[in-house]
């Protein structure tokens, strides 16, 4: 752009950064609380058996081929139940995960096991459930005082925004340029949007406390950017109704 200095350039770098340390904060904070409410969820809903999540009885019968394909390909290795000798002993696994299997009669708790999973991985395990136990998530969700709290989650909006969330995320973790991307590139699927996601995931003491460092972030941009400023804000979709 003509009349851009270098020091235009950083300050853009130095924001976009701040970005992305910001936003990924927020997400492993919602990565967490859907690892425990997920556990917590299922497992009440199967408690006399020994690692249920093994079971694709127990998955919801429209994505029971998903399911199995997250349990042989991803339970059962971390497991290291799928017979592939890479994954066994010394050569993979945790040692959390070993002693349960050797000590305590192969029972691995779902909230234990849930520690080794991605986030696109539990993701995927919320999104081939039951409906009985997708809506007890949900409902925990907005029971949890998000600072949105006054709407009412659902199944499928929480699968909207884990979906953009993880998208986000993989972003942020590959130090990928943040400010103006968008997840399945639609303009309307913005960083802003994953930030008020968040508003609705995370404890309202925890989204204040992301929420500060966004809006510190937007000011120091303003300083250290004054005639571009704007422009970067309108690709983040600040200020568009979403923030």
């Amino acid at each position: 752009m003509p009349g851009t200095s270098f020091e235009d350039v950083y300050a853009l770098f130095r924001f976009d950064r701040g970005l992305r340390s910001t936003l990924m904060d927020g997400i492993i904070r919602a990565e967490a609380a859907l690892k425990s409410l997920c556990a917590h969820e299922f497992t009440r809903a199967y408690p006399n058996e020994v690692n249920p999540y093994l079971n694709t009885g127990h998955y919801d019968s429209a994505h029971r081929k998903s399911a199995g394909t997250l349990i042989n390909k991803v339970f059962k290795r971390i497991l290291e139940l799928d017979d592939n000798p890479r994954n066994y002993g010394e050569y993979g696994g945790k040692a959390y995960i070993r002693h349960y299997m050797n000590d305590l009669d192969g029972q691995v708790p779902l909230w234990v096991l849930a520690n080794d999973l991605s986030f696109g991985q539990i993701v995927w395990f919320y999104q081939t459930q039951t409906a009985a136990v997708r809506l007890a998530v949900a409902t925990a969700f907005t029971g949890m005082g998000g600072a949105r709290r006054s709407r009412r989650l659902t199944a499928r909006t929480l699968d909207s925004m884990f979906n953009r969330l993880v998208f986000f995320r993989n972003l942020c973790a590959h130090d990928e340029r943040c400010y103006n991307a968008h997840f399945d590139n639609r303009m309307n699927e913005s960083v802003a949007h994953a930030f008020q996601d968040l508003a609705y995931l995370l404890d309202p003491d925890d989204y204040w406390l992301i929420r500060k460092r966004l809006d510190d972030l937007v000011s120091g941009l303003h300083r250290d950017l004054p005639l571009h400023a704007q422009e970067a804000l309108r690709q983040v979709g600040y200020g568009t109704g979403s923030l």
